[in-house]
């Protein structure tokens, strides 16, 4: 009977963001009316604790899947049934709502090379990055400077045990079953703010992975201050990224008139190693659902900047 009804919760888990990639509307009213204030009342109740939740509840869920899977095979079906239903209700769906900003679908190595030399010559004017000591307050006034599908209600968290997102890669998290945004305060300073507000926009459903990196950055822009300085860092990541991959011989000039304090920020944040190369069985699982492409496009941001050569 608990397969059953775990392969039925799961059917009907896979079933509900089909219908959101068919019918678009059907996503946009229920991040409205569900996810909305589901989200805000998960993130009021977590605001409560000083610690992320998300943390310890993984570790109690996982040590409850274990012995499950040795005694109670069906009622671990169940578990992870339900877990998947509850990404599939409270986070899937904000995948398919419309685009805010449009990008470019190419950008030439001309445009690349002029927003390196932008964005190279700004953070040279800035000088040393300091980062703020209320890291979590200031991002959450920035995130309102921009505009999200549903309300930004919390602060970004530090985790706790940040090792699980090193080993992980991960700089950041949103966790929707707890309303958590989530940051590696071990990561290198100068990356911190804009990932605090990436996950804020998360918060806010924007789902897509590049129109959550377009609206932190014209978020931490209008904000100002270390929060601009770390948007343009990262987005000069990203745009050296694609640089080398077209002309190396622009990479390396680019790179050579970094100063010497954001120099030491590119290469903490990996601005000099060659880009991650992604997982591929993360990718095939992604393609089959139709979201590698909002789950993956950080470097979306370079082509909507380069459009606009900063």
């Amino acid at each position: 009977m608990l397969f059953i009804a775990a392969a039925a919760v799961f059917a009907l888990s896979l079933l509900f963001p089909l219908a959101c990639l068919l019918w678009p509307a059907l996503a946009e009213a229920w991040l409205g009316a569900v996810f909305a204030p589901i989200c805000g009342a998960l993130s009021a109740l977590a605001g409560n604790c000083p610690f992320p939740l998300a943390e310890p509840l993984a570790l109690l869920l996982a040590a409850l899947l274990i012995v499950l899977l040795f005694r109670a095979r069906r009622a671990a079906c169940l578990l992870l049934s339900l877990l998947f239903a509850g990404y599939a209700l409270l986070w899937a769906p904000a995948y398919f709502l419309p685009m805010g900003h449009a990008v470019p679908a190419e950008v030439s190595a001309a445009q690349l090379t002029a927003l390196c030399e932008a964005l190279t010559q700004r953070l040279n004017a800035r000088g040393a990055f300091e980062l703020p000591d209320d890291l979590g307050a200031q991002a959450l006034r920035a995130a309102a400077l921009v505009e999200t599908p549903a309300p930004i209600s919390a602060a970004p968290k530090p985790a706790r045990y940040p090792e699980w997102m090193r080993a992980l890669s991960l700089a950041g998290l949103y966790a929707p079953w707890t309303g958590e945004a989530l940051y590696d305060p071990t990561a290198p300073a100068a990356g911190q703010p804009f990932t605090a507000v990436h996950e804020l926009m998360h918060m806010g459903g924007v789902a897509d992975e590049g129109q959550a990196n377009i609206c932190a950055y014209i978020a931490c822009r209008r904000y100002g201050g270390a929060f601009a300085r770390s948007a343009d860092l990262w987005a000069l990541k990203y745009a050296m990224d694609a640089l080398r991959l077209t002309d190396a011989a622009a990479w390396e000039a680019c790179l050579a008139r970094l100063s010497a304090a954001v120099r030491a920020d590119f290469f903490a944040l990996g601005g000099a190693s060659p880009p991650a190369a992604a997982n591929e069985a993360a990718e095939a699982f992604l393609r089959f659902g139709g979201l590698a492409k909002k789950v993956s496009n950080y470097s979306a941001l370079v082509a909507w900047l380069a459009a606009r050569i900063v």
